[in-house]
């Protein structure tokens, strides 16, 4: 090898050796980002389908778990008590965004962060006024919400019972007087009792352990038909609930499309959760393009579905009639 060569090569190896450490050392080379912590709360198991749902949602917007987001999940599990404990360990975590889903998982979440002030999006909540949100296009603060109507839409449970039972005059009703929304509940079910000219049978429970003895006391005083509120301990609790229905053939009508009529219900009017959870994932996804909240507006989900057990129906010999049946978004024959 010549000498003008050899010099050559030792040139070009000094300049792949100083690319290479300039390109280690570089004060200016992009930094690894970090990827973005989620924590979500819901209040129970019934709250997980709308959880898949923000999954599915922020997949399909193009987010990636582990590339450029971490999500976790606290379940209480329906422990009011362990659902505010739990608010305030994901606010003292200090995650990038916190993910509340239901309203009493939302509310324990405005209590634990009213000094940290993380950015908030509330996923299937009934009352956004109990989350202080007065403006619904302009929340301010750091919540922002999707809302779902399944105590607005009381009243027309209510008209589907009486549809199905025309000679319809008393519905027994589980009510938890400690729900953040208790008074909403009353006003929403009682209007609607008032149009439609029946008494409402109200039964109260508060925890997991009063269901079993106050289902006694409702059976005993002959409700013609039986309706569920939008609480975790009695939806998260049908086992203790749809058999004493069955047994006393009381007609009965539940909110949790994801359970209802699978849970012993005669029928099921509500609305999907897992769709509401995909609907949180847009407003969830344009918090992690950097939008506030409180700059977001409050949207709602209302696409309700109703769902029929024919089968039920038939060993409780009650005849649904043609025009419910053709309301119904799907009818279970066995």
């Amino acid at each position: 090898m010549n000498s003008k060569k050899a010099v050559y090569i030792v040139a070009g190896l000094i300049l792949v050796a100083g690319a290479f450490i300039y390109f280690i050392f570089s004060p200016f080379k992009s930094a690894p980002i970090s990827p973005k912590r989620i924590a979500i709360l819901t209040a129970s198991d019934l709250q997980l389908q709308g959880v898949d749902g923000i999954k599915a949602g922020l997949k399909e917007l193009g987010h990636k778990e582990g590339d450029d987001i971490l999500t976790e999940i606290k379940n209480p599990k329906g422990d009011r008590e362990l659902t505010k404990t739990m608010a305030r360990e994901i606010v003292a975590a200090a995650p990038d965004l916190i993910v509340s889903v239901s309203t009493s998982a939302s509310s324990a979440v405005r209590d634990a962060n009213k000094d940290a002030q993380i950015p908030v999006v509330a996923v299937d909540v009934g009352n956004f006024k109990e989350l202080g949100i007065e403006n619904i296009q302009r929340p301010g603060g750091f919540m922002t919400a999707v809302v779902v109507d399944n105590v607005p839409a009381a009243p027309k449970r209510m008209e589907i019972l009486k549809t199905l039972l025309p000679n319809m005059k008393k519905i027994g009703i589980l009510v938890n007087d400690k729900h953040v929304s208790y008074d909403e509940i009353l006003r929403a079910h009682e209007d609607g009792a008032q149009k439609l000219g029946i008494e409402i049978l109200w039964f109260k429970v508060a925890k997991k352990e009063e269901i079993a003895p106050v289902m006694q006391k409702l059976v005993a005083a002959k409700p013609d038909a039986f309706m569920t509120t939008s609480e975790a301990t009695i939806s998260g609790n049908a086992p203790l609930i749809a058999p004493a229905l069955k047994a006393a053939k009381i007609p009965s009508i539940d909110f949790n499309i994801e359970r209802g009529v699978s849970s012993g219900y005669l029928m099921v009017y509500g609305i999907p959760r897992f769709e509401v959870g995909k609907q949180g994932a847009r407003i969830i996804d344009k918090v992690l393009n950097g939008a506030s909240p409180g700059e977001i507006p409050v949207e709602f989900a209302s696409v309700l579905r109703l769902e029929i057990n024919a089968q039920l129906a038939r060993e409780l010999g009650i005849s649904i009639p043609e025009n419910l049946l053709l309301q119904a978004n799907k009818i279970y024959q066995e």
